[in-house]
């Protein structure tokens, strides 16, 4: 059965229907085991999988290498792959960052319901998709 993408949110979302929308977004890209992070988990990532730890940026402003790097750290450690889906835009340091380390990267417009690639990783993500635990 094949999976529909998220629905546009014409009213864009608040932090926590971020959350809901990359989570929606990571199961239309096979990663069908993702869940909301709750505490104590929450004071390390927004959404993980058996495969993918996700944080969810919902601000505005451009996402910063400090971001990134402390994303590749938490899921090297973990034996996970970093997912970044932000709202804003990427600092170009930031997406160079990304790319070297292997962070996805994605850019997520919740009025319309769409997904972008934001570094060569989260662009092989919409190309191949996520892999299912």
């Amino acid at each position: 059965m094949e999976r529909e993408p998220p629905a546009p949110r014409p009213f864009g979302v608040s932090a926590d229907e971020a959350v809901e929308l990359c989570r929606e977004w990571m199961i239309y890209l096979g990663a069908v085991d993702t869940v909301v992070a709750q505490d104590p988990a929450r004071q390390l990532c927004d959404l993980y999988s058996s495969r993918y730890l996700a944080w969810v940026d919902n601000r505005r402003g451009n996402l910063d290498v400090d971001a990134v790097e402390n994303a590749a750290r938490l899921a090297a450690s973990d034996g996970r792959q970093a997912l970044i889906f932000v709202r804003g835009g990427v600092r170009p340091v930031g997406q160079q960052r990304a790319d070297e380390l292997g962070v996805a990267v994605l850019w997520y417009h919740a009025v319309d319901a769409t997904l972008a690639g934001a570094s060569r990783p989260g662009l092989n993500i919409l190309a191949s998709g996520l892999v299912s635990g």
